[in-house]
């Protein structure tokens, strides 16, 4: 099977599979060379729609104020998850998947970490809507938490 053979059934296939949701990613987005936000967005089968949204330019500090709304200030991790769970609760999709591209060595450092959180906590009332947190890195995409089967 070639590699375009291999990407056109990823795409077509639930991604229900830690496994393949990394090979997918990994083919379309290869590895890091800046930091970036990117949403991957998935049908009600689990299944890519090829949507993929770039977020570029987020400020380095998950933390820091954006907005300030008369009930106080909104950090910037907060807007991004809120918007994101607003796309996935909007569109005609069912989940998304968010991918970190931080260049430099694989895993999550503190300030991705917080960015992480941030977007946990933004669909705590659909956490299934989150398919799944990636760290794209100089050697390629790695899940954040556990390995999973999810079903479509």
């Amino acid at each position: 099977m070639t590699d375009f053979d291999s990407l056109q059934m990823l795409r077509t296939r639930p991604l229900t599979d830690d496994r393949d949701l990394v090979r997918l990613v990994s083919a379309l987005l290869g590895t890091a060379s800046t930091a970036r936000v990117w949403l991957l967005l998935l049908d009600d089968e689990m299944r890519s729609t090829e949507v993929l949204i770039p977020i570029d330019d987020l400020p380095a500090d998950a933390g820091a104020v954006v907005a300030m709304p008369s009930d106080g200030p909104v950090a910037a991790a907060e807007m991004l998850g809120a918007r994101v769970a607003d796309i996935v609760r909007d569109a005609p999709v069912s989940a998304v998947v968010v991918v970190w591209e931080r260049p430099g060595a694989p895993g999550a450092r503190a300030d991705t970490l917080a960015w992480i959180d941030a977007m946990r906590t933004a669909f705590a009332s659909d956490p299934r809507a989150l398919r799944a947190q990636l760290v794209l890195s100089d050697e390629g995409a790695h899940v954040i938490g556990e390995p999973a089967r999810r079903a479509a």
